[in-house]
């Protein structure tokens, strides 16, 4: 049977975190037989997990995790540092032996890049190669999990993906195109070419299976820093808060959805295709708010009333909306309706914070600007919903998530999340 070739790595990183916390377990049994606790197992295997993130360990999705490199030395000290400091607090997380820790180490560094391989292996990836001088590697590259059914010269390159490209940069048959930088001019070459499209470009320097498993490994092409320790903490961040969320606020969701469902038929949650990272669609969660036949209801409403089809078509938004419920009103206005977006930003397909997530008819506003916010993930909230929400021009939309791309930095994230909880409680803008 043909493995499947993959447009997304989260499975492959999944198999390879449930292999951390049985290789955890197993150890326990074997080599701390005192430990009792599962909650010395579960705390350990978060601890190693967070701190793998933080210094880098999953930022390349195209290579096997853990191994012989810097950063699998620094995730294991972290949690080894992580889990002493618990120890000494939390009674529950045991005093685990020096023969466990050793374990532990062999597994990081040795038996687990050959299972992550394993795993690539059985769920390969597609690509484009482009390449020089290791054409001929493509075997090689078949058993790292790519799957390159074309090969192009790296000259040829930057015409191969004019060619094969939308009119927004993407590139339709690849997710990722994987690049020979044995030579290491070639990465900056490919690094002024990388920033026009909406692919991975993913750099090669070494064609030997102890290079791919233990360094140095394949990573990002890149011009614009997605991959810095301050854009994990913003992810860490993300789920910190989004998990929170939904556990305090778990009453209120479920008394919401009882209401929707009181007050108007149709189904309770409303999924509104828009616009992703790399112009991936995705389905932005949100309780619903309108009538079931809204759109039927929208488009016999433009056609008779021309006024409120201008103002439709310049801001995608009506304030006086036949189509919104009862119900639906309150929700807006206190913005309940986008509380399910926490479950979006868990699953990462959204941020805290971030551009707005947008559909594609609106792409067109934003090309006199930049199509660089599709780089990062859309927020929940941002700088234009903390700069009068609905209230301000869709240009002035345009230029604040624009400029929030541009000037991004994680005090400034914090900044907005501090003040999007005032915005949503004076309803500046709502509706």
């Amino acid at each position: 049977m043909t493995p499947a070739l993959r447009r997304s790595d989260e499975p492959v990183i999944a198999i390879e975190l449930l292999f951390l916390l049985l290789a955890i377990a197993v150890l326990r049994l074997l080599l701390a037989p005192g430990s009792r606790s599962l909650t010395s197992v579960v705390m350990l295997w978060m601890l190693l997990v967070t701190a793998s993130y933080l210094v880098g360990e999953y930022e390349t999705p195209v290579r096997t995790n853990f191994g012989l490199s810097v950063r699998t030395q620094a995730s294991f000290a972290l949690a080894y540092v992580g889990y002493s400091g618990m120890h000494v607090i939390w009674p529950w997380c045991e005093s685990l032996t020096v023969g466990f820790w050793l374990g532990l180490w062999i597994y990081v560094n040795v038996l687990a890049p050959f299972l992550g391989l394993l795993v690539r292996r059985v769920v390969r990836q597609r690509v484009l190669f482009a390449t020089d001088a290791n054409a001929r590697q493509v075997g090689l590259l078949r058993w790292w999990g790519f799957e390159c059914d074309r090969t192009v010269r790296l000259s040829e390159l930057a015409d191969w993906l004019r060619e094969n490209v939308d009119q927004y940069g993407w590139v339709e048959q690849y997710n990722a195109v994987l690049v020979d930088t044995t030579d290491y001019r070639t990465e900056y070459a490919v690094t002024g070419v990388a920033r026009d499209y909406f692919v991975d470009f993913i750099g090669v320097p070494s064609f030997s299976m102890a290079g791919y498993l233990f360094g140095p490994h394949p990573r990002h092409i890149t011009s614009y820093p997605l991959y810095s320790v301050a854009r994990r903490l913003k992810r860490i961040i993300d789920l910190i808060i989004a998990s929170c969320a939904i556990a305090v606020l778990s009453p209120l969701l479920l008394l919401t959805a009882l209401l929707i469902k009181l007050d108007s038929r149709g189904p309770v949650f409303y999924r509104h295709r828009r616009l992703g990272r790399n112009m991936r669609e995705l389905n932005v969660i949100k309780f619903r708010t309108m009538y079931r036949d809204a759109d039927r209801r929208l488009k016999d409403l433009l056609a008779s009333d021309p006024e409120l089809k201008r103002e439709f078509e310049a801001t995608y938004k009506l304030k006086k909306d036949p189509r919104v419920t009862r119900l639906g009103k309150l929700l807006r206005k206190f913005s309940i309706d986008e509380l399910p977006q926490f479950f979006n930003i868990i699953s990462g397909q959204m941020s805290m914070v971030g551009p707005r997530p947008i559909v594609k008819d609106e792409v067109k506003y934003y090309e006199d600007h930049s199509l660089m916010l599709f780089r990062v993930l859309p927020g929940a909230t941002g700088l234009w919903q903390v700069s009068g929400r609905s209230g301000t021009s869709y240009q002035k939309r345009v230029e604040l998530d624009t400029r929030y791309v541009l000037e991004w930095s994680l005090w400034g994230d914090l900044k907005i999340i501090v003040k999007t909880i005032p915005a949503v409680f004076m309803r500046r803008g709502a509706y």
